[in-house]
């Protein structure tokens, strides 16, 4: 009878992989493909929550130390309305990146209330601070009033797109990081010191929120999902010069005279 002699140092680890053995391999590839995006996009909500409290710091949130008017009621309905979204997408986020995907899907009823009040509340906003002449960064209230709503419009398309495209993950996640960046987050920069040193860092902060997903995109898959490139069309089309342009016409001073008076 042969006797087989395994040399020594040999053995199963030298031998031919079995198929299971490349399923498990393939598997714990997208487990962690899965937990590196948990993380991105957790730290891109984390980061959007820290840049608005920043941006509204002075005039909302550290208001009680610093001494400037009284709000009016409906700014700080407004207010409270916006920062209870912010703060559900942030628990959004990390109940994804938990796992607790069956009560992610119960709080997102929530945002089917909060995004249409924020639309309303924010107009109301918009038309109130023009009838009270705050007129930000821009050339006068009317532009002014352009810009703002198209920040609140753009997050209200954007979320609700999201949001009925919740079933399918990928595009539904990326939608509402791009509806967060394109639409709540331009306000917030605006109301930091960055337009004292000229449009590009204003434009710049803007443009690398929009552009850290598709870039995480670029660099993890080696392609850019198709929701951040409509999204971004979507953004670009309706930015700050289309409004400014418009905001700039009679026909929208002559409307926002007649909202306000």
């Amino acid at each position: 009878m042969n006797t087989t002699i395994v040399p020594e140092g040999a053995g199963i680890a030298n031998l031919p992989a079995s198929p299971m053995s490349d399923t498990e391999t393939r598997l714990g590839r997208i487990q962690m493909a899965r937990g590196r995006d948990h993380r991105f996009f957790l730290t891109m909500a984390i980061l959007a929550a820290v840049w608005v409290f920043v941006g509204y710091s002075q005039t909302y949130y550290l208001k009680p130390w610093v001494p400037s008017p009284q709000l009016a009621t409906l700014l700080h309905v407004h207010a409270a309305v916006f920062t209870t979204y912010l703060l559900l997408y942030v628990l959004q986020t990390a109940l994804i990146s938990v796992r607790r995907t069956a009560l992610h899907m119960t709080l997102g009823w929530a945002a089917v209330v909060l995004i249409p009040a924020m639309a309303v509340l924010g107009t109301a906003a918009v038309f109130w601070s023009a009838a009270q002449g705050h007129k930000i960064v821009w050339p006068d209230v009317e532009i002014a009033a352009a810009v703002n709503l198209g920040d609140g419009y753009t997050f209200a398309v954007l979320a609700a797109v999201g949001l009925f495209l919740r079933k399918r993950p990928e595009t539904h996640k990326r939608i509402m990081l791009m509806s967060l960046y394109g639409g709540l987050i331009p306000p917030a920069i605006e109301r930091t010191h960055l337009h004292n040193f000229g449009p590009i860092p204003l434009f710049g902060a803007i443009f690398a929120f929009l552009l850290a997903g598709p870039a995480y995109d670029l660099i993890t898959r080696r392609r850019i999902h198709p929701a951040y490139l409509w999204s971004l069309l979507f953004i670009v089309t309706f930015f700050i010069p289309t409004r400014v342009a418009i905001g700039a016409t009679q026909t929208w001073h002559q409307f926002v005279d007649w909202v306000i008076r």
